[in-house]
C-alpha cells in the first residue's frame, strides 16, 4: 500500500490544485464606478447693527453723528454699498423732512473699517465698489457711516424741526 499511495496522491493533489485555482478565477467577478464630489458654497451677504441717528447739535456747530455697523457674508471676496433716502420724493435723496414743506439736506460718508482713513463721501443711489469683505459673520462691528449737515444748512431752519427721514443701506456681492 506505501507504493501504491504516493503516486496517486500527487495527481489527486495537482487536480484538487487545478479545480482549485480555476474555481477562485470564476468567482472573482468585480466592476467599478466613479463618483464626482462636488461642495459648492451658497453666497450670503448681511448687514447688521445699523442703528438710528439722533442729530442734537449745539448752536454753530455741524449736526454729525457715525455709526458702526457690519457686513459680512460668504461665497466672495468683495461687495458694493448703496445708500439712499427713502420717501424723500424729488430732489436729493440724502433729505430730511420737517414741518410743513420744510426739507434739509444732508451728506453720508462711508468706510468699510471702523477705523482709519477719513470715510468717502458717497453719492445717493451709486454703489461704492470694490469693498472687501472682512467677516463670514457679524460678531464685531467692521464698517461705518457718517451723516453730517453743516451748521449753515442747519441753523436757518431750526425753527422747523424736527426734521426726519429715512436712510437705506443695500450691500450686494461682487
Amino acid at each position: 500500500m506505501n507504493d501504491f499511495t504516493p503516486k496517486l496522491t500527487l495527481p489527486a493533489a495537482l487536480f484538487i490544485l487545478a479545480l482549485g485555482s480555476s474555481t477562485s478565477a470564476l468567482s472573482q467577478v468585480s466592476d467599478s464606478a466613479q463618483s464626482m464630489i462636488t461642495l459648492t458654497v451658497n453666497e450670503f451677504i448681511t448687514i447688521e447693527n445699523v442703528g438710528n441717528i439722533n442729530l442734537a447739535p449745539m448752536q454753530g456747530q455741524a449736526a454729525q453723528q457715525t455709526d458702526f455697523f457690519c457686513v459680512a457674508g460668504s461665497g466672495f471676496t468683495q461687495f458694493s454699498i448703496t445708500f439712499a433716502g427713502v420717501g424723500t420724493g424729488t430732489g436729493n435723496p440724502f433729505t430730511l423732512q420737517g414741518t410743513g414743506t420744510s426739507t434739509l439736506n444732508y451728506q453720508v460718508s462711508f468706510l468699510n473699517a471702523t477705523s482709519g482713513p477719513a470715510p468717502t463721501l458717497v453719492q445717493p443711489n451709486v454703489p461704492v465698489m470694490n469693498n472687501t469683505l472682512q467677516a463670514v459673520n457679524c460678531a464685531d462691528d467692521n464698517a461705518l457711516f457718517n451723516i453730517f449737515i453743516p451748521a449753515s444748512a442747519w441753523e436757518p431752519v431750526a425753527d422747523m424741526a424736527p426734521f426726519m427721514g429715512t436712510l437705506m443701506l443695500t450691500v450686494e456681492s461682487q
